[in-house]
């Protein structure tokens, strides 16, 4: 399963893909890799971008948006496409697409039924880490290996030696109960 799901925005009306874009921007476990306004460009990001997740709008400036969901299916069988329009209430979607399909949604719906369902595919969030068994300092280092400094940048941040950094690195992942790359991925995730 991936950290983050990635996702295209197909979409012709600029305004509704930029607005659309900043907001999905902001969720977490969730990278928009690219936006398209027409089939041709739908297919061509499909094909270079190979999502996890396509929002799709199915009435194009260039035609019916229904290639790119097949593009969808030929460059990311995995993938999973949300129909985002106004054409919503009489969209049938032609049998050899259905696997693809996650939802269809109307546009005057709100942000969060179109949220709700996308959170159906993101992987759970971890669980959370005590941290109470590190010591302050420990913490510190935690907090800065999170950011993805390295050891002889932390030890330059607190004054350390590099040593000193590589010792409490150790004792960090092992009063924590985690490898080395356990360590490094929970701290990244425990950033703001």
């Amino acid at each position: 399963m991936p950290t983050s799901l990635r996702c295209l925005i197909v979409e012709d009306q600029l305004m509704f893909l930029e607005l659309l874009q900043r907001l999905l921007e902001r969720q977490p476990g969730l990278e928009v890799v690219a936006t398209a306004a027409t089939v041709v460009a739908g297919v061509a990001a499909c094909r270079l971008h190979r999502p996890d997740l396509l929002i799709l709008d199915l009435t194009l400036a260039d035609g019916d948006g229904l290639p790119v969901l097949a593009s969808l299916g030929q460059w990311s069988p995995a993938g999973r496409a949300v129909v985002l329009s106004a054409q919503a209430a009489g969209f049938v979607c032609p049998e050899p697409l259905q696997s693809l399909l996650l939802a269809v949604i109307d546009k005057t719906a709100t942000f969060e039924s179109l949220t709700a369902v996308i959170a159906e595919l993101l992987p759970a969030p971890p669980a959370a880490i005590d941290l109470s068994p590190l010591t302050p300092q420990q913490q510190r280092i935690f907090a800065l290996i999170g950011q993805g400094l390295s050891n002889k940048q932390i030890a330059r941040q607190l004054g350390l030696s590099v040593a000193t950094v590589e010792t409490h690195r150790k004792a960090i992942a092992r009063r924590l109960g985690l490898s080395g790359a356990e360590l490094v991925c929970n701290a990244a995730l425990r950033q703001p």
